[in-house]
């Protein structure tokens, strides 16, 4: 039986501001690789698929950052964690922006992108520890979009040059450094005091928590984590295949100039903002699970026109929308995989593989749009897409979670889902 949870931490301004200093400023880095390819380029030399390539490494890193602290996050402090995190951070970008050589660029965007990972890890296992995942969800997907937004506004101004792309990281870096210890952390010992660096979550140790009754459900809802990571990763896929190919498509194949094209991407971005603020009202009116099909279902057919038409109104209209239905679909799963699992390691393992599926799209649709014409790349994208939402829905269906948010309940005697799925 589900009883309220009164233990979980409120979405306080100090945890607000502990969640934009850590979660989102740790996704930053890879909002900023479409002008960081192109400033590695123009400043050192790469050629484009040395670029690409180095992005793609920097996000590998991000992930595996994510799957290195799974283990810990649910037992070790988040805020420690995410100073950890946030160091490596600091140190790789830092280290790039300082010597501006090839060697030490490469060498500190991978460790930089392991930073984040590890900041990343620790920031959306304490979202499970709030007591509404969805507002904890909305309002980071909320700022990461405009923060995102901001900055590829922002950059061009100022100079796109590589030393400043780099050093934006690492010096909001060292702000998140002091804004960290307002993350929600677990403790799972009883009585645990709360200490002033973090708010904690007191869980008791249930008596009979290796009853087969409970070790089974712990088992089936792992399993479902376990499913979850996979279907987001591959989601994420088929949707960076298609974001990494959108500037060659709009320049090439609907004949847009490259101002118009960049334009449309900083649209898209803040369309991810509409749709952080759409996900909460179709939570609340038709419920999470054909939520998401719903708009993975908008989602895949403006992909398939994305990619296939030649009509500039159409592809303008396709991109926005794309963008409005990532942010609300961003929001709504990860805010399940956070109720699924009360200590935060099923929503850092969805992190994790959905960061790993960002960085191998641009791989598969660099392939892809060399092989096949843009009917067929268009389908690859559209259509796994659409049966992707599918097992999204049924995974959301099955989880038992709140179909409609609000308040987060947790079990009388918690379990930690992912160590019994085992």
């Amino acid at each position: 039986m589900a009883t309220p949870a009164p233990h979980l931490t409120a979405l306080r301004p100090r945890v607000v501001v502990a969640f934009l200093g850590t979660w989102v400023l740790a996704l930053l880095a890879a909002n900023l690789v479409p002008v960081m390819i192109g400033a590695l380029v123009a400043d050192l030399g790469f050629d484009i698929s040395a670029a690409a390539g180095l992005a793609t490494a920097m996000s590998l890193g991000t992930a595996a950052g994510i799957f290195a602290t799974n283990t810990v996050v649910a037992r070790f402090s988040r805020p420690l964690l995410a100073r950890i995190g946030l160091s490596i951070l600091v140190s790789g970008f830092g280290l790039a922006a300082l010597t501006m050589t090839a060697t030490a660029v490469s060498l500190g965007v991978i460790v930089g992108g392991v930073g984040a990972g590890i900041t990343v890890s620790a920031a959306t296992a304490a979202s499970a520890a709030t007591e509404d995942p969805d507002k904890t969800s909305s309002v980071v997907m909320i700022a990461n979009r405009l923060f995102a937004a901001l900055l590829l506004a922002v950059i061009p101004v100022l100079g796109q040059n590589l030393r400043l792309i780099l050093a934006v990281p690492a010096v909001l870096g060292l702000a998140g450094l002091l804004t960290a210890g307002g993350l929600p952390s677990l403790r799972k010992t009883p009585g645990t005091v709360p200490t002033p660096a973090a708010a904690v979550v007191d869980v008791p140790t249930p008596a009979d928590a290796d009853s087969p009754e409970r070790k089974g459900k712990a088992t089936r809802i792992g399993g479902l984590a376990i499913v979850l990571a996979l279907v987001f990763g591959l989601w994420s896929m088929t949707e960076d295949m298609v974001y990494a190919m959108t500037e060659l498509l709009a320049t090439t194949h609907v004949g847009l100039a490259p101002e118009q094209s960049s334009l449309l991407i900083s649209l898209n971005i803040v369309g991810g903002l509409a749709g952080a603020l759409l996900a909460p009202i179709a939570l609340r009116t038709i419920g999470r699970s054909w939520s998401i099909f719903g708009i993975v279902l908008v989602s895949s057919v403006s992909k398939f026109l994305i990619v296939t038409t030649t009509a500039p109104g159409v592809y303008a209209v396709a991109i926005v929308v794309w963008g409005v239905m990532y942010g609300a679909v961003l929001s709504l799963v990860f805010a399940l995989a956070a109720r699924m699992d009360i200590s935060g390691r099923s929503v850092a393992l969805v992190s994790g593989v959905y960061i790993t599926g960002i960085a191998l799209g641009p791989v598969v649709g660099g392939v892809l749009i060399e092989n096949v014409g843009l009917l067929e790349f268009g389908l690859l994208a559209a259509i796994p897409s659409l049966v992707f939402g599918a097992a999204l829905l049924i995974v959301s269906r099955r989880s038992g979670v709140s179909e409609h948010g609000g308040a987060q309940t947790a079990p009388a005697e918690p379990v930690n889902v992912m160590e019994e799925a085992k």
